[in-house]
Order: structure tokens, then C-alpha cells, then sequence
């Protein structure tokens, strides 16, 4: 008989979906918990706090519709596109309240410190410049706009090759090749005028 940490992700997803929640739901958190965590860490700027909501959502999603599964992405893939629907989500809600906020009388001297993340293995920032101090490259990465911090984020921390960021992002392969460019010169060019 086979145990739950032999079964790959496709299986316990038909495990969940027939109703076995909990077990192989703990098994898939415990495979893709960091994972998800860090890239959700990166997209919020540094906001442990946001991130583990984020987080939360993103499970509770994956294991209320795993019926809705229907394996034509790989599960990665798969949890990647509602992380990142999820956290779409809350940047229109947190768009909408910083609208509000604006025309109010706020005290804003609240800032979010750099964080140092749980992953041990190597870090985007260490792939993308790999001679820049990790502190700067983080800061310089939540300089940029969403969209070229996810497309960096997807491709260098979490290696999917750019065909994987195109499908996953929604985008074109030339379009995503584009953001790629862009969002490297852009990270470069915020690099060097901190010298």
C-alpha cells in the first residue's frame, strides 16, 4: 500500500476531491508551503504578515475546489494560478483603499522592513545579479511594478522556464520574453543608481 508522500500531487488532489481532506491537504501544504510562502513574500514587498493570509487563502481555494482540478497544468502550475489570482485580488482591494486613504489625513510612517526568507536554496536575487548584496536587490525588486516582479519571481526563483511564466502569467510567449527584458534593465538601471 502506497503512503501519501509517495503519491505525486495529481493523486492527492483525487484524493481531496473524493474527500480525504486532511491528510493529503497536509501532504500538499508541507510540499509547497515555502515555496508559495516566499513567492507570495516577494509579491506583497517583504509583508510576512500579508503573505501568510495570502497563503491561507491560496490553500483554502485549492482544497474547497479540488473537485474543479482537472489536471491539465501540473499541480505547481496550477497552485501558482491561484496564488496569483488571489494576490491580484487583494492588489485591486488594497488599490481601492489607498484611493480612499489619499484623501484623508494619514500618518504614513509605517514601512515594511526587508525581510530575510525561509528558503534555503538559492534566491532570485542571487540568480539575477549574483555580485549585488541581497539587501539592495530585494529592495530594488519590490520597486518594481507587480507584473515585472512577478514575471523575475516566476522565472529565477521558482524556475519555470519562460514558456511556464507565459501560460501561467496568461500572457504571450514574446510578450512575456518582453517582460522579462524589461523588468532585468529595469532591475539593473535601480541597481546602479544606488552606487
Amino acid at each position: 500500500m502506497q503512503t501519501l508522500g509517495t503519491l505525486d500531487d495529481e493523486a492527492l488532489m483525487a484524493l481531496i476531491a473524493l474527500g480525504e481532506i486532511a491528510e493529503p491537504g497536509r501532504e500538499l501544504v508541507l510540499r509547497h508551503q515555502r515555496a508559495l510562502f516566499n513567492r507570495l513574500a516577494y509579491l506583497t514587498q517583504g509583508d510576512r504578515d500579508t503573505a501568510a493570509d495570502l497563503a491561507q487563502k491560496v490553500w483554502e481555494k485549492v482544497l474547497t475546489n479540488a473537485g474543479s482540478y482537472v489536471g491539465k497544468a501540473a499541480f505547481k502550475t496550477y497552485l501558482h494560478t491561484i496564488a496569483r489570482n488571489t494576490f491580484i485580488d487583494w492588489l485591486r482591494v488594497e488599490r481601492s483603499r489607498q484611493q480612499i486613504s489619499l484623501n484623508q489625513d494619514w500618518d504614513d510612517e509605517t514601512t515594511t522592513a526587508p525581510i530575510e526568507l525561509a528558503d534555503e536554496g538559492p534566491q532570485p536575487d542571487a540568480l539575477v545579479l549574483a555580485s549585488q548584496d541581497t539587501s539592495r536587490v530585494r529592495e530594488a525588486l519590490y520597486q518594481l511594478s507587480p507584473i515585472y516582479r512577478e514575471a523575475l519571481i516566476l522565472r529565477y526563483m521558482e524556475d519555470m522556464s519562460v514558456e511556464e511564466v507565459a501560460e501561467l502569467t496568461g500572457q504571450k510567449l514574446e510578450t512575456t520574453r518582453t517582460r522579462l527584458r524589461y523588468a532585468k534593465t529595469q532591475l539593473r538601471t535601480l541597481l546602479e543608481s544606488e552606487r
